[in-house]
């Protein structure tokens, strides 16, 4: 993918949850915005909300994460909830 093809693709992804992969680990969290040479991603880290610049050159993967409701497939059957209600998550930690 050249340089212009992943800025197209990372700016389509501003404002959701995604992956990322690098050479040096993986994050996931919202991305905020997409510089010329970096990306910034919020996200938690030993708890706290912080704010991480990863380098592009650094990005082997970035996906975005699908997060919301679950269907019948994983055992909760919700399709009656109302749909101007959002649920992050059905289990209980």
């Amino acid at each position: 993918m050249s340089q212009q093809g992943f800025h197209h693709f990372a700016h389509s992804l501003i404002g959701q949850e995604v992956e990322v992969i690098t050479t040096e680990g993986t994050y996931s969290g919202t991305l905020l915005s997409v510089d010329g040479d970096s990306i910034i991603l919020r996200s938690r880290i030993n708890g706290r909300l912080v704010r991480l610049a990863i380098r592009i050159a650094l990005i082997v993967a970035l996906f975005r994460l699908v997060i919301g409701r679950r269907g019948p497939i994983w055992g909760h059957p919700h399709d009656n909830r109302p749909n101007s209600v959002e649920y992050e998550d059905d289990y209980d930690y």
